[in-house]
């Protein structure tokens, strides 16, 4: 009891804090020192299983990594459709917050077997509203989040498609209730999910392309947004004058970025005030480049 009592201490601690690490602005830094920092909390959880401060941490730091760093160390394979032992490496990370995700939901009243169910989908809305209070909106959208980043990466694997009405859905029932949760992220993931779903599945390319232009105008700050729209939109429908357009509308803004970030503060870079975007722009800065190395085996 007593250990308990100094994990949950520490875990409420741990959790005030974590969105501090959005305002790093080096993705080399953030790529090495994240592991250790989710094994220790692991490490916790394993001695206090039914620790819904831990889990959350776990599901958001897993699903987060792999897709701010693992996903963004394989972006040429995954732009080009490659196979590549690094998106193997993506999906695993993915699948640990995925099963994070179940435990926390099981926690709550939610069984694995339920949420998956084909009749569920139909209820998702009710289900979520009866289960789901403000202090599991993070958890659930995390999860969420990786399993639709792992469907996207696994479009061949049919039973991980079978899934992607129940995110959709998951994900519309958690923007509704808080469209601003996590620094709009609900902008982003509903614009991917919707640029990315099949046509027979509810997908909608010019929906997605309103989605994408709507979050780009109200979250300026972050070019990630740029980023996923070059990737789910403009290349899937090989526009590649918009893409010469959106291209040097997304270096200038790292650059911009990027001045700010050496202290060199101007009319043109003063949106980057809100430290709590540096991280997604250093992830942006990254896909960037790598999308400059191999604009030409795009298009």
């Amino acid at each position: 009891m007593v250990q308990k009592v100094a994990i949950r201490s520490s875990a409420d601690i741990i959790a005030a804090s974590s969105d501090e690490v959005l305002k790093e602005n080096n993705l080399d830094f953030f790529e090495k020192s994240m592991p250790g920092n989710l094994q220790l909390i692991e490490g916790l959880w394993n001695s206090d299983q039914e620790n819904k401060t831990l889990l959350t941490i776990l599901i958001k730091g897993y699903s987060s990594y792999a897709f701010a760093v693992l996903e963004t160390n394989a972006y040429e394979e995954i732009i080009l459709e490659k196979k590549s032992n690094k998106i193997n490496a993506v999906l695993k990370m993915y699948e640990k917050a995925i099963r994070f995700g179940h435990r926390y939901l099981e926690l709550i009243g939610i069984e694995k077997s339920t949420f998956e169910n084909k009749n569920t989908l139909a209820n998702m809305s009710s289900l979520l509203e009866k289960h789901i209070s403000k202090e599991d909106e993070v958890a659930l959208f995390y999860f969420l989040q990786a399993q639709g980043s792992s469907i996207n990466l696994s479009r061949k694997n049919l039973l991980k498609m079978s899934m992607l009405g129940h995110i959709k859905a998951g994900l519309s029932w958690i923007c509704k209730k808080n469209p601003d949760i996590e620094y709009g992220n609900c902008s982003l993931f509903e614009s991917v999910i919707m640029a990315s779903t099949p046509l027979v599945m509810g997908g909608n390319s010019e929906k997605s392309k309103s989605m994408f232009e709507d979050a780009m105008k109200k979250y300026p700050e972050n070019s990630l947004i740029i980023a996923s729209y070059i990737q789910y939109y403009l290349i899937p429908n090989l526009d590649d004058e918009e893409y010469k357009v959106f291209q040097k509308k997304f270096k200038d803004k790292i650059f911009h970025w990027n001045q700010y970030q050496l202290g060199i503060k101007n009319k043109m870079n003063k949106q980057y005030d809100n430290e709590y975007y540096n991280l997604f722009n250093a992830i942006a800065e990254r896909r960037m480049n790598t999308l400059l190395k191999i604009d030409k085996e795009i298009f």
